[in-house]
C-alpha cells in the first residue's frame, strides 16, 4: 500500500518567540517499519513550512505548510492510507484541519491517528467522522499490523489488532491494549532519509534550538517507559510504565550512522529516563569514548537526579555531554511526595547539582507550579529552593504552569474537583494561561508567582522590575516567552 505519514502544523504561544523545528521521531520509526512492505512518504509540515507563521487569536502561531500545500503533497503521493500524529492535545485543532484536508483530496483515503492525544482520548477522536482508526500506545507494530490487514482486506481481522479503535455499526470499538515492545533493539532505526534533514540543519543556524543546538543535529531515543507516577505526566498513555532500554551497542551504532550519513555534530536524547539504568548509561559513554566519536549531546527532557553519581557524570562529560536537565518539580518535599508523587528526595537534587558543577557539566532545572492541593506557601518554597540550587551551581530554571493534559491524574483531579477554568479546551492547552484554579490560588496568583519565579533567569532593569510588580499578568507572559 501507499502510506503517507503527516506531522501536522504546530501551534505555540507567540510569547515564546520564533518557533524552532523538531524532528518527528515517532513517525520516522513508524515509517522505518512500514518500509519493509509498503511505499512510504512523510510530510513534516511544521518543518517544511517553518518560516510560515500564521497568527491565531492574537496569542498563538500556527507554524507550517498551508493546508493548500498539504493537499497538493497528499495528491502527489496518492496514498491509500494517511497516518497523522497528534503528540499533544493542544495541536488537535491543527490535526483536525489536516484530517479534513486529506478527506477532501479523496474521501476513500483511510485516516489513522496516533500519538498522545488519540491514546488519551480515543473515543473523542473517533467521534470525528473523518477518522477511521486511532492507535493507542506505542504505534510501530500496531500500525504495521493494521496496514497489513487493510491491504489484505481482512476486515474481520481488524478486531484482532491490539491497541486500536474504530467505529463499527455506529459504535466505537476499542481492542485490548498492546503490550509494550520488550526488545527495542528489534526496531529499525528511524527512517530519517524520509525527513527533510537539510531543513533542520538550516533552521538551527538561523534560530539555534535552546541557544545550544546550532550545528547538524539529530534527536535520538534510547529507552522508553517510566515507572514513576507524576500526576501531570501523560507519557504513560503511549510508552507505558515499564522502562525498557536499548543495548549500548545498538545506541552507539545509531550514533555512528548519524555521524557517517548526516555529519551530525549534536544530539538531543529525548528519553524520559535515560540514566535510569546506571550501568547501561556508563556502557554507552564508554563505547562512545572507545570509538572516538566526536559528538556533543544533551538531555533536554531531563534525567532523574537520584540516578546520578560522580563517576557517571564524569563519563557523560568525557563522552560529549554538554548539559543535563533535572526535574525537582517542587521545592517542597511534602508536595513532591504527596502531590506530585515523584518519589524523589530533594537532597539528591542538591547533590546532583553539586556533582555536576564539580565535573564541569551545566545543569538546568524543571519546576511545575499550580498543582491541585498545592498552596502559595508551597510555591514560594519552590522558588526559594530554585535560588538555593542556583547558589550550588545550577543555571537555567524552567517554571511551568501545571497543565491539566488529557490522560493525566492531574486532569482527573481538576475535573473531579471542579478546578478547571471555564476557558479550558484543547486549544487552551497550547497557550500559557493557567487552566486550574483552586481554593488555594487564583489564576492571577499563579501568574504573579510565575513572574517572580522566572526572575531567577532574568537580568532586570528597574523598569522591567516595576512592570513585573505592577503588571504581573503581562510580565509573566514576557518571562515565559523568554524560557
Amino acid at each position: 500500500m501507499r502510506v503517507c505519514l503527516i506531522n501536522p502544523p504546530r501551534i505555540q504561544p507567540k510569547l515564546w518567540g520564533k518557533p524552532g523545528v523538531f524532528q518527528p521521531l515517532d513517525i520516522a520509526y513508524i515509517a522505518a517499519l512500514l518500509e519493509n512492505q509498503h511505499t512510504v512518504s512523510i510530510i513534516d509540515a511544521p518543518t517544511e513550512g517553518w518560516k510560515n507563521l500564521e497568527e491565531i487569536d492574537g496569542m498563538k502561531y500556527r507554524q507550517g505548510l498551508p493546508n493548500k500545500e498539504i493537499a497538493n503533497r497528499v495528491k502527489q503521493s496518492s496514498p491509500d492510507v494517511v497516518g497523522i500524529t497528534v503528540p499533544f492535545s493542544g495541536w488537535w485543532k491543527s490535526a483536525r484541519e489536516v484530517i479534513s484536508v486529506v478527506k477532501n483530496v479523496n474521501k476513500n483515503i483511510i485516516v489513522i491517528l496516533s500519538g498522545l492525544h488519540p491514546s488519551a482520548r480515543p473515543r473523542e477522536c473517533l467521534a470525528n467522522p473523518d477518522v477511521d482508526f486511532v492507535v493507542i500506545g506505542e504505534p510501530e507494530q500496531t500500525i504495521s499490523e493494521l496496514v497489513d490487514a487493510l491491504e489484505q482486506r481482512k476486515i474481520e481481522d481488524l478486531a484482532k489488532v491490539r491497541g486500536i479503535g474504530f467505529v463499527n455499526n455506529g459504535k466505537a470499538v476499542i481492542t485490548p491494549p498492546r503490550p509494550p515492545i520488550e526488545d527495542l533493539n528489534s526496531l529499525p532505526f528511524p527512517a530519517r532519509h524520509l525527513l527533510p534533514m537539510n531543513i533542520y540543519f538550516e533552521a538551527v543556524k538561523e534560530n539555534p534550538l535552546r541557544g545550544e543546538i546550532c550545528k547538524p543535529w539529530a534527536i535520538m531515543i534510547t529507552s522508553r517507559g517510566c515507572p514513576y507516577d507524576c500526576v501531570f505526566c501523560s507519557i504513560h498513555n503511549v510508552m507505558g510504565k515499564k522502562w525498557r532500554g536499548r543495548s549500548p551497542q545498538n545506541v552507539v551504532e545509531e550514533i555512528e550512522q548519524l555521524i557517517q550519513t548526516y555529519k551530525i555534530e549534536q544530539i538531543d536524547f529525548y528519553d524520559d529516563n535515560m540514566t535510569l539504568n546506571k550501568k547501561r548509561m556508563e556502557a554507552i559513554c564508554d563505547l562512545i569514548l572507545e570509538k572516538r566519536l566526536k559528538v556533543e549531546w544533551y538531555t533536554p527532557n531531563g534525567v532523574r537526579a537520584d540516578t546520578l553519581d560522580e563517576n557517571l557524570l564524569r563519563k557523560m562529560k568525557a563522552s560529549g555531554c554538554k548539559k543535563i536537565r533535572i526535574a525537582p518539580e517542587s521545592g517542597s518535599q511534602q508536595v513532591l511526595d504527596n502531590i506530585v508523587k515523584k518519589n524523589l528526595n530533594l537532597k539528591d537534587v542538591e547533590k546532583a547539582v553539586i556533582l555536576s558543577k564539580k565535573v564541569g557539566l551545566k545543569v538546568g532545572c524543571f519546576f511545575v507550579i499550580g498543582l491541585v492541593g498545592e498552596t502559595k506557601k508551597d510555591i514560594n518554597d519552590t522558588i526559594n529552593f530554585a535560588y538555593k540550587l542556583k547558589s550550588l551551581g545550577a543555571e537555567g530554571f524552567y517554571f511551568s504552569l501545571a497543565m491539566p493534559v488529557y490522560g493525566t491524574e492531574l486532569y482527573e483531579q481538576a475535573k473531579k474537583g471542579g478546578f478547571l477554568k471555564s476557558t479550558f479546551s484543547e486549544e487552551a492547552l497550547a497557550g500559557v494561561e493557567p487552566l486550574i484554579e483552586t481554593p488555594e490560588f487564583t489564576a492571577d496568583d499563579l501568574l504573579e508567582l510565575c513572574t517572580r519565579a522566572n526572575m531567577i533567569n532574568q537580568t532586570f532593569t528597574v523598569g522591567k522590575l516595576v512592570k513585573a510588580i505592577r503588571e504581573p499578568k503581562k510580565a509573566v507572559k514576557f518571562l515565559i516567552g523568554k524560557k
